[in-house]
């Protein structure tokens, strides 16, 4: 009976070892399938926003700024860019009574444009900290490099609480550079913009994505 016993106990602790293994790697399997997704859908919005930046120099409008990272903030570049948008993705970003007061005089509109920031917000009370993405409207001309336009400026939006890492690179046809300034006086655009994204699993491994989004001047 003792023989029999132990040879259960040890029978059922291989049995527990075994699925134990096996819902730890399902487990991951599950982890890792969710971080990719997340990481698909960033890189996915990233070069929709940045494929479609544009200069409108007709307009006198447009813009793209790429600034690396400041220390403290996990190595997170900021890029702002002026990006293609419907007249109507841009209206539901105009409040009701900033449209009823819109001098077209002197601010006229330009219709398929919105200006678009990612960046890393530390948190707060209310929100998490992590990478967000503003959408503003853009009501006219270029965008100072040290000022952002605040008409119609959405609430920014959560994109990912674990991104450890994100570095753009900017292609002017000869050379990568590591930061960019499209301006009123320099108004190129960069070839190519290449992308490398950090996420961290819960177990906190790093997981390094890229993609280059290649933009043609408009």
């Amino acid at each position: 009976m003792t023989i029999a016993m132990s040879f259960v106990a040890l029978l059922a602790a291989g049995i527990a070892l075994t699925i134990s293994t096996c819902l730890n790697v399902w487990r991951r399997s599950v982890e890792a399938a969710e971080l990719n997704q997340e990481a698909r859908a960033i890189i996915e919005l990233l070069s929709r926003d940045v494929g479609g930046t544009y200069l409108g120099l007709e307009r006198n409008a447009g813009y793209l700024v790429g600034i690396p990272a400041e220390e403290g903030k996990r190595g997170v570049d900021a890029l702002v860019m002026c990006t293609e948008s419907s007249s109507l993705a841009r209206a539901a970003l105009l409040p009701e009574d900033l449209r009823a007061t819109w001098d077209l005089a002197t601010h006229p509109p330009v219709t398929d444009y919105i200006a678009v920031t990612y960046d890393w917000l530390d948190g707060s009370a209310d929100a998490p900290e992590g990478l967000y993405r503003t959408a503003q409207v853009v009501p006219r001309g270029y965008l100072p490099v040290e000022a952002l336009p605040v008409t119609g400026e959405m609430a920014p939006e959560l994109i990912s609480d674990a991104v450890v890492g994100l570095t753009f690179s900017y292609f002017d046809g000869e050379e990568w550079a590591s930061s960019w300034a499209t301006t009123e006086e320099d108004t190129r655009l960069p070839s190519a913009v290449a992308v490398e994204l950090v996420l961290r699993d819960a177990r906190g491994k790093d997981h390094v994505y890229q993609t280059i989004v290649p933009i043609r001047a408009r």
